[in-house]
């Protein structure tokens, strides 16, 4: 109990999360070029926030990629608060 109060109050990435799985699925996503500030932090125990900036394909439809960004960190990771630059190439 005392491990996962410290973890929120230093806003450290949750134990159960893989930063480095998930920026990796996210890049194998066809119209992903990059992804960077991949920020994942606990705000309360069990409620996670993610932010991160996605650099997609020039010709990439970006309401079509950050839904399915979004989704994909929802459905694999369960984060439900999410915030996402999409930027172009």
């Amino acid at each position: 109990m005392i491990r996962s109060i410290l973890e929120v109050l230093m806003e450290s990435t949750p134990r159960e999360i893989d930063a480095t799985r998930l920026e990796e699925g996210l890049c194998q996503m066809d119209e992903v070029v990059a992804v960077h500030e991949l920020h994942i932090w606990a705000i309360t125990v069990g409620k996670v926030l993610l932010a991160c900036h996605v650099k997609i394909k020039r010709d990439a439809n970006a309401d079509m990629v950050l839904d399915k960004v979004v989704d994909y960190i929802r459905r694999e990771y369960n984060i439900s608060h999410v915030t996402i630059q999409i930027e172009r190439e």
